[in-house]
This record gives structure tokens, C-alpha cells and sequence, in this order.
């Protein structure tokens, strides 16, 4: 296996990353951000293990061109290693995380603009000259982002074994958590994959004998994350639209978040109380804990405040007024 560790942090580094992989985390950013830091202790030829201020201080200057995001979480990862160093007997300083306030609220999109996005869809029409072109996937793809909430990432990984139509259920496998995942879908969203795999098989000579990653170009490459960005906001702008400009969105993920507003709306609004709703939610999207998917009530009482209001009159202690928390939460 290669060294990507040099420092006296590194065989430390390398048990830090192993103990967060056996928590069910990828760490694969994580790890970047130790490369980086090991480079830093390589540079100031640090003698030996535990984090002094000035190295804590050190590393903690924000980068010119660093994204306020960027800079929280580097500290925040290398923080957590200086706890590890602690608590294996080293001792290490504690740096404090700045303050960051992050200004990013997710787009939800109506059902009305959700109905647009998948008429441009369906209006594309193939380029035969273009034998990398993803063209054919997008309506199944946009169709199976809005109506199962997967992420992007999950939903270019999945395999063509894991699709079972028939059944009503597809498998997730090395999700954000590090857990693989079964979740049902709707007989609508079967149909429209069933129709997308009959073009797939027959155009790629599978006919029936299905192989590799579902989503794939006409050559039979799997689709990457960017060039279904790209496609997206091209589907944006024949939808009518508007885009805010890089960072700004709306942006794939909205899709998730538009999926889990209007599931919790529509559950509230079949009489299921928000208490009960919320578990179910939380487990359909692969979230560690409830905490994680409670940001969708703001979101949902933003867009059906009538729903909000309807449930505060049965358990008022339960949901309190939420003023504008951040958002930047990509789960």
C-alpha cells in the first residue's frame, strides 16, 4: 500500500483514518486534510507527536482563497485528531473552531416547477454523432434523484444487479455513512426504469442480460457526477428556471431536499403526526440520527406553514419556532 503519511504524526494519522472507517465513515476527505497537515508538520520538522499551540495556530490561518466552509472543517478534522492524540496519552492543544455562518438555504422546488424539470426531460432528443452522451439517462436519473432522495453519488453507483424492479426495492451500497441501504420505490418510478433498462439493454447488445453500473453513456461508460451536473442545469434553463450562479444553486442535491419536504408534507397531510414521520424519514435517507433530517420541519413549514400549524395545535412542545439556522447541511 502506498505512504501518503511522512511525519511523526503518520503512523498515528493512519489509526486515526482506520478507527473512523470502522465507525462506518468514508473519511476519504477527512484523509486529504491529514495529507495536508502531515505536510505542514514535515515542513516545520516537528521532533515529536503532540500538537503545540503555534502548531495548532499555525495551521489555522485561513488560506487566501479559502472558502470559509473549507477552513471550518480543516480545522475541525485536524481538532479531532488532536483529541485522539489526547486520549491515547499525547498531549496535544485543543484549537477552538471559529465562528462560521453559513448564509446557504436549500431550494425546494414546487410540484409545478418538479412537473417542468421532467417535460424538459422527456422533450431531449438523443444526438446520434455522440457516442459519450448521457442524454437517454436523464429522465429516468432527474426521476429517480426527486422521487427516493438518494444522492447523486449513490445514484450513479448503483449497479445493474441491485435494481430490483419486480420487487420494488433497490440496494444502496457504500453510502455517505459507510452502510449499504434497501429502500423501496414506487410503482411509477418501476415503470419508468423499466422502460429506460429495455433501451439500455437493447442499444448496449445486452438484451435482457444487464451488467454493470445503470446509469450509463450510449458507449457504455458510467456516468460521472459532473456531466449529470451539467445536464442539469441545462434541463434548468428549459424548465424556466433560474439559476443563481456557482454556489448559489439550485443545485443537484436540492433534490433530495425538495424529496423530503414534500414526502413530509404529503405524510402530515395523510394524517401521519410529524413524530412518528420524522423516524421514517431518517431511516428512507440513510441519516445517522433524526437530528440530522429535523432541518426538513423549517423547510417544510416554510412552504406548508398550515402543516406546522396544525401540528403545534396537538404537540406544541415538540416542534419550537425556528427562526433561519443554517443550512449548508448536505445530507
Amino acid at each position: 500500500m502506498d505512504k501518503f503519511y511522512y511525519s511523526v504524526y503518520g503512523p498515528l494519522i493512519e489509526k486515526f483514518i482506520d478507527l473512523k472507517k470502522s465507525l462506518g465513515y468514508k473519511y476519504q476527505g477527512g484523509s486529504l486534510v491529514l495529507v495536508r497537515f502531515d505536510r505542514l508538520a514535515v515542513l516545520r520538522d516537528e521532533p515529536e507527536v503532540g500538537i503545540t499551540k503555534e502548531l495548532a495556530q499555525t495551521w489555522g490561518t485561513k488560506d487566501p482563497n479559502e472558502t470559509d466552509s473549507t477552513w471550518y472543517i480543516r480545522i475541525e478534522i485536524v481538532k479531532q485528531f488532536s483529541l485522539f492524540l489526547c486520549h491515547l496519552g499525547y498531549t496535544s492543544y485543543i484549537a477552538r473552531l471559529p465562528k462560521f455562518n453559513c448564509s446557504y438555504v436549500p431550494y425546494i422546488f414546487s410540484e409545478q416547477q418538479i412537473c417542468a424539470l421532467f417535460s424538459a426531460c422527456d422533450k431531449l432528443q438523443l444526438n446520434i454523432c455522440s457516442s459519450r452522451s448521457i442524454v437517454f439517462i436523464v429522465p429516468a436519473l432527474f426521476r429517480l434523484l426527486y422521487s427516493t432522495g438518494v444522492r447523486i453519488s449513490e445514484a450513479l453507483s448503483l449497479l445493474y444487479d441491485d435494481v430490483h424492479l419486480q420487487e420494488r426495492y433497490l440496494i444502496l451500497r457504500s453510502c455517505k455513512n459507510g452502510r449499504d441501504r434497501l429502500i423501496p420505490i414506487s410503482d411509477s418510478l418501476a415503470e419508468v426504469l423499466m422502460d429506460y433498462l429495455k433501451y439500455r439493454d437493447y442499444y448496449n447488445g445486452l438484451k435482457g442480460n444487464g451488467s454493470g453500473h445503470l446509469f450509463i453513456s450510449r458507449e457504455g461508460r458510467p456516468c460521472a457526477i459532473q456531466t449529470a451536473y451539467v445536464w442539469f442545469r441545462k434541463i434548468l434553463r428549459k424548465a424556466g428556471i433560474p439559476h443563481g450562479g456557482k454556489g448559489l444553486g439550485p443545485r443537484l442535491h436540492d433534490l433530495r431536499h425538495t424529496f423530503s419536504v414534500h414526502t413530509l408534507s404529503k405524510m402530515a397531510t395523510g394524517g401521519l403526526d410529524l413524530y412518528y414521520s420524522l423516524p421514517i424519514l431518517s431511516a428512507y435517507l440513510g441519516h445517522k440520527s433524526i437530528s440530522a433530517t429535523e432541518k426538513y420541519v423549517r423547510l417544510t413549514a416554510d412552504m406548508y406553514p398550515s402543516i406546522i400549524e396544525n401540528s403545534n395545535k396537538l404537540c406544541p412542545y415538540l416542534y419550537p419556532e425556528l427562526l433561519t439556522p443554517c443550512d449548508h447541511e448536505t445530507n
